[in-house]
């Protein structure tokens, strides 16, 4: 997104981080883990759902990528089976690329992700991506996250992506305009922690 982000300052990051998180966050780096308000979260949350719902319930072309998904993966697999269920038009393509550490872009069901035939991979890497939105034609809405939602937002398409506390680019972008929901939350916890998440979106639309 570095073309959304010229000239970005300190005193600019940190005010749209602690927008998003609604804490104001330690201005020097200290030890310790970063807070988020659970507020912020369930209002990003709730904002998703009726992103979502609107797009699928008008036959809308979606796509749904995580480089998190250690953590992730049953949380977006929940949301595009969810998407399917309200009417919703969620793509998969194939691409020829190799990316981060010499990986192939993967699908879990309809949800991109890096694998190397053995192992799901994080990744920051925007590249896969870039080549998926190349080959999709028009998209209404990425649900993503890291470099996946990255590439989205730089390319215009509407996207909700998840936003941890050292993930600021994404609140700087929100707070220029783009046209991004937020999501503020930890990326990293255990994989059946998300259910209440996704229940949250759920009931929103």
């Amino acid at each position: 997104m570095e073309n959304l982000l010229r000239d970005v300052g300190f005193e600019e990051a940190y005010e749209a981080v602690s927008l998003q998180i609604g804490y104001p966050p330690d201005r020097e780096e200290n030890p310790g883990r970063g807070r988020i308000d659970p507020e912020r979260t369930a209002a990003g949350l709730v904002e998703t759902g009726e992103r979502i719902g609107a797009v699928a319930g008008s036959g809308g072309r979606l796509i749904f990528a995580t480089g998190h998904p250690g953590a992730m993966i049953l949380y977006y697999l929940g949301l595009s089976r969810w998407t399917k269920e309200l009417g919703g038009d969620v793509l998969i393509v194939e691409t020829r690329g190799r990316y981060e550490r010499g990986v192939s872009l993967d699908w879990a069901e309809s949800v991109a992700t890096l694998g190397d035939g053995a192992s799901l991979l994080h990744t920051h890497d925007s590249e896969p991506m870039r080549d998926v939105l190349r080959q999709t034609g028009a998209v209404d809405l990425v649900v993503a996250d890291h470099g996946f939602a990255g590439a989205a937002i730089a390319a215009g398409v509407p996207t909700v992506v998840v936003m941890d506390t050292n993930d600021p680019a994404f609140a700087v972008v929100a707070g220029r305009g783009a046209d991004v929901t937020v999501v503020p939350m930890d990326d990293n916890r255990p994989l059946n922690v998300y259910s209440t998440a996704l229940d949250v979106v759920r009931r929103s639309a």
